[in-house]
């Protein structure tokens, strides 16, 4: 990884969006966290050459523990676990107390569909990766009787590579609501309690499509060889041959203003690139290129009961909402992402040029939902959660949830998907990204509860 891990303190919010606005320096978290004795924080990548010039701009920074060598600590952790347990036992795969290897992911939901046949669907996706893997996801949902509508709920995981956390999450949430509803009972998250009837509600009155490991060729890189490895394996491009030239970022990929050097204006800090040695912002050669953004999107195609969505990434403690590219606004319908008059006026926030649409019932519904999750997960260990629109300290291109919400919009005949990003995990781990698995199971606990009372509240 380029650069050093540093957390950065400035005076006021607007001073930690001129880190990237002004500074131009990589963030690691996604977004600026108030301290107790006044200001705000957020963690960086950089070299100590720009730290130098941060401080010389009014800034202080801390440098935390170099990600490369905490990475290579948590990849021996996992080959000495696995020398202790072997391969996960497929039918029970959280109890190995330790991350999933890319196989083991596969290998359980391929168990839980066998051990769930009436009530679960195998979904195999179409696209195979650059590496030739295949991928699965689970289609959850007893059958449906009295004719009446179920909301589809959609989970996607193991997007960005190094954020190892998140297909274990969804094994975990899997696993433990099929267990539950077989038996007849109820789930506990330390204080967070679901019901029997909780489970049952969400098995008989919902349809869950869980796709926990959209990239497995970049999970096993850096499980295996660069621990802060983002992107997926697609090949360097010719007279590329860097190993950084490897790889685009999945979730800059999607086809919601992908062309971000077209349709942001030219100073607008948006956390994109063209250049395919990014190590990691790379957007890819087109909008949708790439077959992991390809299977995502299959899966909204194929089943249009999808009515919310929700991408699982690492980290920050925030659950984000519409809009990532400039400030949200329900006024004016006309300005919004397909009127090409407001090309080169996006991406800058609290301005007047340009500002994203969004129904001020959908932003209602949107804010309440991730609400009532942010307080079930902070039920399980009083984790708080922050609930914040995507825009935040900068704008994006390309991202998942912006596409999944944006498809009604440019398409009448499309379901509309209510979506979300879940950032997992504190900038206080000492490699945040794929923290200790001690803590790591901590973070499976309380996002599960969030997941599972997401499921309670759709309608």
């Amino acid at each position: 990884m380029p650069g050093h891990r540093y957390t950065v303190y400035g005076k006021d919010y607007d001073s930690m969006a001129d880190l990237v606005r002004k500074h131009h320096v990589k963030l690691a978290s996604h977004d600026a966290k108030s301290v107790p004795q006044g200001g705000y924080r957020v963690d960086i990548l950089a070299e100590d050459e720009e730290v130098a010039k941060l401080a010389a701009a009014g800034y202080r920074a801390e440098r935390r523990a170099d990600p490369e060598v905490g990475g290579r600590a948590r990849q021996a952790e996992l080959r000495a676990a696995l020398q202790m347990t072997g391969p996960a036992n497929a039918l029970h795969p959280t109890a190995v107390n330790r991350y999933l290897l890319v196989e083991e992911v596969e290998t359980a939901v391929a168990a839980l569909v066998t051990a769930n046949q009436k009530i679960t669907e195998l979904v195999t996706l179409p696209n195979k990766t650059w590496e030739g893997r295949t991928c699965t996801a689970i289609r959850i949902g007893a059958p449906a009787t009295g004719g009446s509508a179920r909301p589809g709920v959609y989970f996607l995981g193991g997007v960005h590579a190094r954020e190892w956390g998140s297909p274990d999450i969804l094994i975990n949430f899997m696993t433990r609501l099929l267990q539950a509803y077989q038996q007849k009972t109820g789930i506990a998250l330390a204080a967070k309690q679901f019901s029997a009837g909780d489970i049952q509600t969400i098995i008989e009155q919902r349809s869950l499509y869980i796709f926990p490991q959209a990239n497995p060729d970049g999970r096993h890189f850096s499980m295996t060889a660069d621990p802060d490895w983002r992107k997926n394996r697609r090949p360097a491009p010719p007279g590329h041959a860097q190993s950084e030239c490897i790889g685009v970022d999945i979730n800059r990929n999607y086809d919601f203003l992908w062309d971000f050097t077209k349709h942001f204006a030219p100073d607008a800090p948006v956390q994109n690139s063209t250049d395919p040695c990014d190590f990691q912002v790379y957007i890819g050669p087109a909008a949708a290129s790439e077959p992991e953004t390809q299977n995502a999107v299959w899966m909204l195609d194929q089943y249009p009961d999808i009515r919310y969505f929700i991408d699982l990434h690492s980290y920050s403690e925030d659950i984000l909402y519409t809009w990532g590219d400039d400030d949200d606004q329900s006024t004016q319908p006309e300005m919004n992402f397909r009127n090409l008059a407001y090309d080169n006026k996006r991406g800058i926030a609290n301005d007047s040029a340009y500002r994203e649409y969004i129904e001020s019932a959908d932003k209602a519904a949107i804010v309440k939902l991730a609400t009532q999750m942010k307080d079930a997960i902070a039920a399980v260990r009083n984790r708080q959660y922050s609930v914040i629109q995507s825009l935040n300290l900068y704008p994006t291109a390309g991202t998942s949830d912006d596409y999944a919400y944006s498809r009604h919009i440019v398409d009448s005949a499309r379901s509309k998907v209510y979506s979300y990003t879940i950032e997992w995990g504190s900038e206080n781990n000492p490699t945040p990204f794929h923290p200790p698995y001690a803590e790591m199971s901590q973070i499976i606990l309380e996002v599960t509860a969030g997941l599972l009372e997401f499921c309670l509240r759709v309608t």
